[in-house]
């Protein structure tokens, strides 16, 4: 997150069971890791017309939830990866009143859209002399719940109809993701990747399919690379990113449109006080996803540490939502474990 998500197809740890499972091949011992962060809401007040709407968006940090638990182990011949990962969150709610609607007029409008994507992951990575390969099973878990309400007058202020509607519940679906990752012959110091992840058709709750019927596919591909600082033990990294979301819902009230992100940054990483401390900072260029929503531009941030010859590391991300206002930060805070570990 604090790279701009630049690393994700580059990264080898438990998140790359979904994000890139060839690079599971780069780990060499056992790994635990879970991430914290908050998910963002939303209202939304709508002026105008309601049809053709006016919005003004007020963005709220949300609450703070489990967001990725992973873990992987090498095996004899690559490295088997499990996790489960929030990739979407949405919750807004959208009030309006007195909008026009041809020649009748719109009250008391409240919409409450809550959706929830959660991926299980599956996975194998097979390391090459150069090249890494690997594919993993994704079990889709979707949540969602939905209700509008308002009222119908007509021009003589007489009530001539109200909507009440809801739905919610949650669906499922299986999906397949497949990845490769690369090291150029001669410089190790620099890395490639790319993986793909399947659109995902979701059913066992027909309530909710006018919502969200399929979630979509990711084509990711990133670069990654490390110097060395003259005469010291610290470096510097970088990572560069892009991911296309394709084959999405483009038909239900949640529109997933096509489209891409980029995301990049650069990392400081210092060895102090017998640990290595990494700063970080990034930028993510989040287009709209679909009707109704906003692009989610973010500069990020963030530090870790990293003992020496401890088992355990913290990493804490920070992102601020730029273009939209005085919208909030986001923030993630991630541990990883290597029970394999031993001190020194």
């Amino acid at each position: 997150m604090a790279l701009g998500g630049g690393s994700s197809v580059t990264d080898s740890d438990t998140r790359s069971a979904l994000n890139n499972p060839s690079t599971l091949a780069f780990l060499r011992e056992p790994v635990f890791s879970f991430d914290i962060r908050n998910l963002p809401t939303s209202d939304v007040t709508v002026t105008g017309s309601f049809v053709n709407r006016t919005n003004s968006t007020d963005a709220s940090l949300g609450r703070n939830e489990l967001t990725h638990i992973g873990y992987a182990a090498p095996m004899k011949r690559g490295t088997f990866g499990i996790s489960y990962t929030v990739t979407g969150y949405v919750n807004n709610t959208t009030t309006g009143d007195n909008l026009t609607n041809g020649s009748l007029t719109v009250r008391g409008l409240q919409e409450i859209t809550e959706a929830k994507t959660s991926l299980f992951t599956l996975s194998y990575g097979q390391p090459g002399s150069r090249t890494n390969f690997g594919y993993g099973l994704v079990v889709a878990n979707q949540y969602v719940n939905g209700s509008q309400r308002y009222s119908l007058v007509d021009s003589g202020n007489t009530n001539v109809g109200t909507v009440n509607s809801s739905a919610s519940g949650t669906s499922y679906g299986v999906g397949a993701v497949l990845g490769v990752q690369s090291v150029p012959k001669g410089d190790e110091n620099y890395t490639w990747g790319a993986s793909v992840r399947t659109p995902i058709s979701l059913s066992g709750n027909s309530g909710t399919k006018d919502y969200l019927s399929r979630i979509p596919g990711k084509f990711s591909l990133g670069a990654a690379g490390r110097h060395d600082m003259s005469g010291k033990e610290d470096f510097v990294a970088w990572a560069l990113g892009t991911d296309y979301y394709f084959g999405g819902d483009s038909n239900g009230i949640i529109d997933r449109k096509s489209v891409w992100g980029f995301g990049g940054g650069l990392e400081y990483n210092m060895f102090r006080f017998n640990a290595r401390i990494p700063l970080r900072i990034g930028y993510a260029l989040v287009p709209s996803g679909g009707t109704g929503f906003s692009d989610r531009n973010t500069l990020t941030f963030g530090i870790g540490y990293r003992p020496n010859n401890e088992p355990y590391s913290v990493d804490l991300s920070v992102a601020k939502i730029t273009g939209n206002g005085s919208g909030p930060y986001d923030i993630a805070l991630g541990v990883t474990y290597r029970p394999g570990k031993s001190k020194k």
